[in-house]
């Protein structure tokens, strides 16, 4: 059976419940006694808050805004290197110091052929198979301008830092670049009075001339300079090859010797495309 009305002790609780209430609402508006709790708890919530932002939303924010600043330093990184590379190049070509060219007057013949201020197009090398490069007679590398136009680079010369490499062969996809000690690469080079028509030699850094003493003037020494002849159009004049590292007689009065070169193509992913002269 169910009770319908309160006993005498659910009366009594009642009215106790509600006698230490009204206490403790006397005492915290006469007394503040609860003042130091009561702040306890709204400090409390206002770090719980704090705390949780911190290592959600915030946590999450940083974290996106180092990831950003990160690329950006990666692109400014890449964008510099590209700048001093391009400087590097520059230098080399203007300053009479590099050895570039033979003379100031090489130097300005070659301004003044192109007819711009820019005397080259900065490329990158996409794929150079460097095994074939040292074990074997082809010698490519195959390059991407960075800044695509319309321009036919068809048999213009590639540079870098160090000197000149070779010269474009095919522009139809990507461009294929052929270098001087490709044995399939020949090259006019003269010193003093004296021409040759120099061949690659399939190996690193080594293209070779053979001449006949009978019309050769004066003779061929180890360490002598050899530059460019600008005899078939691809080459400017002027420009220092190499040096001569060995000659062997092969046969009565004809003689051929070994040129190092100066420039180097795994010296620098970036290299110069000049403008066919």
């Amino acid at each position: 059976m169910s009770r319908v009305a309160p006993t005498s002790g659910s009366k009594l609780l009642y009215f106790l419940c509600i006698f230490i209430s009204g206490l403790f609402l006397y005492m915290d508006l006469n007394y503040k006694s609860f003042e130091g709790i009561k702040h306890t708890y709204k400090a409390f919530v206002v770090s719980s808050n704090y705390f949780l932002k911190l290592v959600t939303v915030d946590l999450v924010s940083d974290l996106h805004q180092m990831t950003k600043q990160k690329s950006q330093l990666i692109a400014e990184n890449k964008k510099l290197k590209l700048e001093l590379d391009n400087s590097y190049l520059d230098n080399f070509i203007i300053s009479n110091d590099s050895k570039f060219f033979a003379d100031d007057q090489s130097i300005q013949n070659f301004l003044n052929l192109n007819k711009i201020t820019k005397t080259f197009h900065l490329a990158k090398i996409d794929y150079f198979d460097a095994e074939q490069f040292l074990c074997c007679s082809k010698h490519r590398f195959f390059i991407e301008t960075f800044n695509p136009h319309d321009l036919d680079f068809l048999d213009s010369p590639v540079i870098n830092k160090t000197g000149i490499l070779g010269q474009i062969i095919n522009t139809k996809s990507i461009y294929e670049v052929l270098l001087l000690t490709d044995t399939s690469h020949v090259m006019p080079i003269f010193s003093g009075n004296n021409f040759c028509n120099a061949r690659g030699s399939g190996n690193p850094g080594l293209i070779q001339c053979t001449f006949n003493s009978l019309i050769w003037e004066g003779s061929v020494e180890i360490g002598q300079e050899f530059f460019s002849s600008g005899m078939g159009g691809v080459y400017p004049k002027g420009v220092l090859i190499g040096k001569v590292s060995d000659i062997r007689e092969i046969e009565e009065n004809i003689f051929e010797f070994d040129i190092n070169l100066t420039a180097n193509p795994l010296d620098s992913n970036v290299v110069g495309v000049i403008e066919n002269l």
